[in-house]
């Protein structure tokens, strides 16, 4: 049997931004809870400083044929960025050698003072990367109380490779499946980044506590579960209940699968792409231990969860059992 659950776009679009924004969240309040604020920022610009803030930076140019490098450029990169994770701003001033924008509803949104710096972090890195000699200025920021951010960025000499596009409107309009696969790989790649620099500073044991630590922050798999469950009105919690809640969650994070047994007694699931996907040694038992065990229990808390096929172990698909014992 295959799904056959099918999705708006917009839908998936809106799901995958809500958890990127949250694992961003997520990822350094587990960090700062463990190990204090200035190992949460440190993690997050060693992920940054990955070269994925290059990528995501060339994509978008790329994408939406930005050539040129000047405060302009800038600007419409910043655009198409603000519109791709729903953030609300304004451009107050643009012109080759300035660009300053009004922020007023971020999607990632944090205490100041935790960890709110991030953003200066990442904004003056996608700067950069446009333009060398950039320089990003932030005299207002919503984490340290101010109602608005303020962005400027400014160029003291214009060094514009092939001119300059015209300004983009934020009305251009990003169909709902590219920015969903923005969103999606912004989330994934971000999941992963984290667990990385974690393990690389620490252990891949503290990577997975601090997965442990995010997921369980909030009920967050839980919240995950029953939200599911009433949006696509699924009752009961039986082995054939938690399949259908698995499959609306395949859908919307895009697992590709098959499933070959489902009754109220046993729920049997392979899948053969997926987005998680990571070397068996690092930390891949997560997806099990933590995620689709918290997320199953959240269903049935007398479920049983197995995994006896595993792609990060080197099988050609990962299958999960789920049965209900009475």
């Amino acid at each position: 049997m295959k799904k056959s659950v099918a999705l708006p776009w917009e839908l998936k679009y809106d799901w995958a931004m809500r958890g990127w924004a949250s694992n961003h969240r997520g990822f350094l309040y587990a960090l700062r809870e463990k190990y204090g604020a200035v190992a949460a920022l440190e993690i997050f610009e060693k992920v940054q400083k990955g070269d994925r803030v290059k990528t995501l930076t060339d994509t978008i140019r790329t994408v939406f044929n930005i050539e040129g490098n000047d405060a302009v450029s800038i600007g419409q990169v910043l655009d198409l960025w603000d519109e791709l994770t729903r953030t609300e701003y304004t451009t107050l001033e643009r012109s080759p050698t300035i660009n300053r924008r009004k922020v007023t509803q971020c999607p990632f949104k944090t205490g100041y003072e935790d960890i709110g710096d991030w953003s200066l972090t990442f904004f003056d890195l996608m700067g950069k990367i446009i333009n060398p000699k950039a320089i990003l200025e932030r005299p207002k920021g919503m984490c340290a109380g101010d109602p608005y951010c303020e962005y400027i960025w400014k160029l003291d000499e214009i060094t514009t490779l092939k001119g300059t596009l015209e300004p983009r409107s934020k009305e251009a309009v990003i169909p709902w499946k590219l920015k969903y696969d923005f969103a999606f790989k912004g989330w994934v790649s971000n999941h992963l980044g984290h667990l990385y620099a974690i393990r690389e500073k620490y252990s891949s044991e503290a990577a997975l506590e601090m997965y442990e630590r995010f997921c369980r922050m909030g009920d967050r798999i839980k919240n995950i579960a029953n939200t599911l469950k009433t949006i696509f009105k699924i009752e009961g919690n039986d082995a054939k209940a938690i399949g259908e809640v698995f499959d609306v969650w395949f859908e919307l994070v895009g697992f590709e699968y098959t499933v070959p047994e489902r009754s109220k007694a046993i729920n049997r699931v392979q899948i053969t792409k997926c987005p998680w996907e990571v070397k068996y040694e690092d930390m891949s038992d997560w997806d099990l231990k933590v995620f689709v065990h918290m997320f199953t229990k959240a269903i049935n808390p007398k479920a049983i969860v197995e995994q006896p096929k595993n792609m990060c172990a080197g099988d050609s698909y990962c299958e999960f059992i789920t049965k209900i014992e009475e």
